[in-house]
């Protein structure tokens, strides 16, 4: 699953990293049929950017916060996913700095 999370971000968004473990699995309905969904969403700690990308002519990629990911997203279980890195983000043990 990992491997498909970074292969979506190649050709979606023209970016490479490493994928950290799963943020959760939501549960969302099809635009077009009636049927149900599963979808993960995984963190991904950026390391590069391509100049050029699979999906660069139908996409566009923009860095923006978190507030404004769920500010413009229309769906509920994408926020959900926002919630869930920025609750993990600020529960990650942080260095200690050392002072000599």
């Amino acid at each position: 699953m990992e491997q498909a999370a970074l292969r979506e971000t190649i050709e979606e968004a023209g970016v490479v990293g490493s994928v950290e473990s799963k943020l959760g699995k939501w549960y969302y309905k099809s635009k077009r049929q009636p049927t149900v969904h599963e979808g993960y969403m995984f963190p991904l700690l950026v390391i590069k950017e391509l100049d050029n990308w699979p999906e660069m002519n139908t996409r566009r990629r923009k860095w923006i916060t978190v507030a404004e990911a769920k500010e413009i997203c229309p769906y509920a279980w994408m926020k959900e996913a926002l919630d869930e890195l920025v609750n993990r983000q600020s529960t990650k043990v942080q260095p200690k700095k050392m002072e000599f």
